[in-house]
């Protein structure tokens, strides 16, 4: 891996989209989720007016893409600003995609891949009954977000004893929260069917993450970048300038783009 400071406008130079992860990476990492009875309370971050304006000067260069497994209802609230000319919003770690005023589902879910999501939606619920660890799910169409206050063994013996087949991943997410969900759906999916849209390509794609779910879509970029190092491997790294990744990134785009 080289430091983000080494990148030169020849590196660029076939980039036409710039896709960003949104938790650590354009906002600080941590969500309150409260869940009683009916009620359920979400507090997040929110992305500085500063880092909205500093990207807003990017979209005469490039696309921009912010990739996330949140919500996009979530990500249209965060990135309101900045929308809808030459920037698209990805939700559920690629399965949906806003693009153009229209949400598109990247690929159909089977009623036997449904019937298992909601199953396994159903019996961590029910965990979450007797489970203290447990603190509520995120709202989502179909993936599941369970917030928890640590790692917790009985969540994935759940998920490995519906999902027999092996098609379901689950991932510890941020410290906070188990991301789980069909495998063959992903940010590197997701992103690809984006750039297929806009007559692209995926090498022509800089892509920045900060951890597990995105893995995927920074490897598979022509350009990958990481904020966090020591959790996942990049082209490129980040130097700890600022303490969110993403500032970093687009200050040196800045700086090359001119």
């Amino acid at each position: 891996m080289l430091p983000l400071s080494s990148l030169t406008k020849k590196d660029i130079e076939n980039v036409k989209l710039l896709s960003f992860d949104v938790d650590g990476v354009t906002i600080e990492r941590g969500t309150e989720v409260s869940e009683k009875g009916m009620v359920l309370t979400v507090k997040t971050k929110v992305v500085s007016s500063r880092l909205l304006e500093k990207i807003g000067r990017l979209k005469k260069h490039f696309y921009i893409n912010f990739t996330s497994g949140r919500s996009l209802l979530y990500l249209a609230r965060m990135f309101a600003p900045l929308l809808w000319d030459r920037v698209t919003l990805q939700g559920e770690n690629g399965l949906f995609t806003l693009v153009d005023g229209q949400v598109i589902q990247t690929d159909q879910i089977t009623a036997a891949e449904l019937e298992k999501t909601e199953m396994i939606r159903r019996e961590i619920g029910e965990l979450a009954r007797v489970d203290v660890n447990i603190k509520g799910f995120e709202p989502k169409q179909f993936m599941i977000t369970v917030h928890s206050l640590h790692e917790d063994e009985q969540i994935e013996n759940i998920v490995r004893g519906v999902d027999t087949a092996g098609e379901f991943y689950f991932y510890w997410i941020s410290g906070e929260a188990y991301d789980i969900f069909l495998k063959r759906f992903n940010k590197a999916s997701g992103l690809k069917f984006l750039t297929e849209s806009l007559g692209l390509s995926m090498s022509q794609v800089l892509a920045v993450g900060n951890d597990v779910n995105d893995k995927s879509v920074v490897e598979g970029a022509g350009v990958g970048v990481t904020t966090s190092k020591d959790d996942l491997e990049a082209h490129y790294y980040t130097e700890e300038k600022y303490n969110l990744g993403g500032e970093e990134v687009v200050d040196r785009l800045l700086e090359i783009v001119g």
